[in-house]
């Protein structure tokens, strides 16, 4: 499973983000450095094909996949030289395979910016030079351990080249395979939300960031905890965790027994044993072969036996690889 931290200045919104997405409860509050270390908590994600399968299967039990998100404490400026904790919060981030960046765009007096004013631009700028420097760091660090042993000519001119043409907004995904045991912030994928009014993001998407969302955080969550509100608006949380799971390119498929119905995420390209492993470890190990229908067609005939005798339902072995709305089932 991708760990994804949260990333951006302090009072930005990522607590609050925490607390929309998951039921874990944080701490909010009105200054700085509220988060001292990472929040961890999972966010269940209720797409509609889940819930029309559920419809059909009537169980007991409704499970929906989940992603894990890490709020990261708040980064400023000097946060590389190891300014408000900056190194430590740096290596939280480090350990997270995908980073989405929470940017504030909303005006309160009683919610403090450590910057004196709301600036969106300025403030990714801030976070963006701050990883830059960070990771110029550990590749100064690697070249000269490099350069005083005398050998492995080919890294340190892969180093040295990085060390000349890294800039903020600069990625080299051409280099990420070679660049992978360094861990470096670069070499993740990125993406944005803004948080409070929306403006045009243009401005933006030629920047580093694989996609750009935008989502007034504490009105959603006022929708979530106020029932009137909800008949009133359509909570986009939903929206953006279904549509964040394609982005960070996972797949979803289902299974289902007399007692659960479940859905699960899986790395797109994963084959049907990295699925089985993900139901029950046993599943990998005893698995003989699978049966798997898609389910808009299993929405349509709307039984498992039925769809079998109209063979809908395939039979496949080791070798399959997973695709988006496969229902499975594992033999053993």
């Amino acid at each position: 499973m991708k760990k994804i931290g949260l990333c951006g200045l302090p009072n930005a919104g990522k607590s609050t983000l925490l607390k929309l997405l998951t039921t874990k409860e944080v701490e909010i509050a009105n200054y700085p450095f509220t988060t001292k270390k990472p929040n961890i908590a999972i966010a269940l994600v209720i797409s509609e094909k889940l819930l029309d399968l559920y419809k059909i299967t009537c169980t007991k039990e409704l499970t929906p996949a989940f992603l894990e998100f890490v709020d990261i404490p708040g980064l400023i400026k000097g946060s590389h030289m190891g300014l408000g904790l900056g190194n430590e919060f740096l290596s939280y981030l480090r350990s997270c395979d995908v980073i989405l960046e929470v940017v504030r765009n909303f005006k309160n007096e009683e919610v403090l910016h450590m910057e004196g004013d709301i600036n969106p631009e300025r403030d990714i700028l801030i976070i963006e030079e701050e990883i830059i420097e960070a990771d110029k760091r550990i590749i100064e660090e690697n070249l000269q351990n490099i350069q005083k042993k005398a050998k492995d000519k080919e890294k340190a001119e892969l180093l040295l080249k990085l060390k000349n043409e890294i800039k903020p907004f600069q990625r080299f995904p051409e280099l990420n395979d070679a660049l992978k045991e360094y861990n470096l912030l670069i070499t993740k994928d990125w993406y944005l939300i803004i948080n409070g009014e929306e403006i045009d993001i243009k401005k933006f998407q030629n920047l580093c960031f694989k996609r750009i969302y935008q989502m007034d955080f504490k009105f959603e969550l006022e929708i979530e905890e106020d029932e009137s509100l909800k008949k009133e608006f359509k909570s986009q949380k939903s929206i953006f965790l279904n549509q964040f799971r394609k982005d960070i390119n996972f797949i979803e498929f289902y299974t289902f027994t007399k007692e659960i119905t479940q859905s699960w995420f899986l790395e797109n390209g994963s084959n049907i044993l990295e699925a089985a492993r993900k139901i029950h470890s046993d599943f990998e190990k005893k698995f003989k072969s699978a049966e798997v229908i898609n389910i808009d067609k299993f929405l349509q005939i709307k039984d498992w036996t039925e769809a079998k005798n109209k063979g809908e339902i395939m039979i496949v072995g080791k070798d399959y690889i997973v695709k988006e709305g496969d229902i499975i089932k594992i033999n053993i």
